[in-house]
């Protein structure tokens, strides 16, 4: 028992060394991180109106994500890159479907 709780007083002894001497700092530097993008305004407004046609044919969309994307830029980019356009996607898709539905409940 003794034994174990020394080896655990070790790895955070050196976990805390690694936070002291900036480890992630240095590692999250040596990744490249895709630059933030953001979309504007008008860029939100098409993806509202493909989200509007979307909903509006009241069919089951299997893929909404893949109607949204832009397959070339899709292609061109890495792995990580990738997947965190899926991601802001899927967020956006989540928020202009609510806004559809709720312009949709303030006209009923």
């Amino acid at each position: 028992m003794e034994k174990c709780g020394s080896e655990l007083r070790k790895l955070a002894q050196t976990a805390k060394n690694r936070m002291k001497n900036g480890y992630w700092q240095g590692s999250a530097d040596s990744v490249p991180v895709a630059e933030e993008s953001r979309i504007g305004y008008a860029e939100e407004e098409e993806l509202y109106a493909k989200v509007r046609a979307m909903l509006r044919a009241d069919e089951c969309v299997l893929d909404p994500i893949g109607k949204l994307m832009d397959a070339a830029a899709y292609e061109k980019m890495s792995p990580t890159a990738r997947m965190r356009y899926v991601l802001e996607l899927s967020k956006i898709y989540i928020r202009l479907k609510d806004r559809y539905y709720r312009e949709k409940s303030r006209k009923n």
